[in-house]
């Protein structure tokens, strides 16, 4: 378990590491959100209109009362997507106290990219240990890269209308960092009579 800690404990390092050159220091991202010369005018509505922080999808059939089987909600959820067929839509991540990138998220984001490499210690274990070359647990850990952007940008991109140039930034940038760590993992996680 030690081995697996530490391991873990380094991954993220280099995981925590890359998120910060690949957001603020190399162009991986620098096209990943787009620019609105009307941003102002935009958060001015946001403010004005939007009640709380949350997530709002634009059209949205009314859920504030909504239960899971109401009939109403339903049908005017479906009468929209007929009705937006082709026509724009909008997910907004509206956060109504603003944002602050202080040493909290900082340790927030460290703890996730040492948990995310933790949980591929774990599963990977044993393919680490069964696998005697370099490249083998090297591709192990890409493996782990397709599932993420399988279960993560993939998704988003096919069932919430996430732009495809959005998804593929997010996507070249998971098998980059997950790359990255397995070169790590490849090293430190070889077999002992390897």
């Amino acid at each position: 378990m030690k081995r697996i800690i530490i391991g873990s404990l380094i991954g993220g390092i280099i995981l925590f590491i890359w998120s910060f050159l690949a957001w603020a220091v190399l162009p991986v991202h620098l096209h990943t959100y787009k620019y609105s010369a009307a941003q102002d005018n935009i958060l001015k509505v946001l403010i004005e209109n939007l009640p709380e922080s949350g997530v709002y999808a634009l059209p949205m059939a009314d859920n504030t009362n909504a239960t899971a089987f109401d009939e109403k909600y339903q049908a005017e959820s479906e009468k929209l997507m007929t009705e937006y067929v082709d026509k724009p839509i909008a997910s907004i991540y509206y956060l109504k106290e603003g944002y602050n990138m202080g040493g909290a998220t900082m340790l927030r984001g460290f703890l996730f990219n040492f948990l995310a490499a933790l949980a591929a210690c774990i599963m990977l274990a044993p393919g680490f240990a069964a696998t005697s070359s370099f490249f083998g647990r090297w591709w192990l850990v890409l493996v782990a890269g397709l599932f993420i952007n399988a279960c993560g940008p993939l998704v988003q991109y096919n069932w919430m209308g996430t732009p495809w140039a959005f998804a593929v930034d997010l996507i070249m940038d998971n098998f980059l960092n997950w790359g990255i760590v397995g070169l790590w993992f490849a090293y430190y996680f070889k077999p002992a009579n390897g």
